[in-house]
């Protein structure tokens, strides 16, 4: 069994692929200077909507995540129910289904925050210092602050899940452990995402200012 556990993770590995890496930190870097600002004498007005709207989409990832964690809760509550039974096996299979499902969500937002920074970036590429931009920048800066507040919370909830199947080890089987570690590896690497977000939107903020 437990060889189909590990062949089942390096399948999720392997489909996201180095590539990924490499356009994250790589492709749309020949954007940055796409448009020389020594030829634009003013700022663009159509860029205060396009700021307020990704603005908008940091947000609509703050409440992804709170749904997320809402659900992740709620599997914590039923694990510790679960993990009260006599004979819990078949409660906890259904749970690492669920574990599952939420990896899938978390991926999503990690996916979701991408093209924002991506989006972060492209606009950098035609910031010049003008106050309302400077304003919906920061209206960015806001939003993801609100984010690491979320993630903040998930990741506490996630560990206090991982507290309880940790103290009933044996009652666990080997695929529900497995697919909570992969959910918990999913909301980690959300991290890395958000401060991606903030870093291009930071920089974005100061060339605008």
């Amino acid at each position: 069994m437990a060889p189909l556990f590990v062949a089942l993770l390096a399948a999720r590995a392997a489909d996201e692929g180095p590539e990924a890496l490499f356009q994250e930190s790589s492709f749309f870097d020949a954007l940055m200077e796409a448009r020389d600002k020594s030829a634009r004498s003013e700022s663009d007005p159509e860029m205060v909507p396009v700021l307020k709207a990704i603005a908008a989409q940091v947000a609509q990832q703050v409440n992804n995540m709170s749904r997320v964690d809402s659900y992740a809760k709620s599997q914590k509550d039923n694990l510790g129910f679960a993990l009260a039974q006599p004979k819990p096996q078949k409660d906890v299979s259904v749970i690492g289904a669920n574990f599952q499902t939420l990896s899938q969500g978390s991926d999503q937002i990690r996916s979701n925050l991408y093209y924002l920074s991506v989006r972060c970036r492209m606009a950098r590429s035609q910031a010049l210092p003008d106050k309302d931009m400077y304003e919906s920048a920061l209206m960015i800066l806001r939003q993801v602050q609100r984010l690491q507040l979320a993630l903040n919370g998930l990741y506490r909830d996630t560990v206090s899940s991982e507290t309880a199947m940790q103290a009933r080890r044996d009652a666990v089987d080997p695929y529900a452990f497995q697919e909570f570690h992969m959910f918990k590896r999913s909301v980690m690497r959300l991290q890395p995402s958000i401060y991606r977000v903030y870093n291009a939107g930071y920089a974005l903020a100061k060339d605008c200012r």
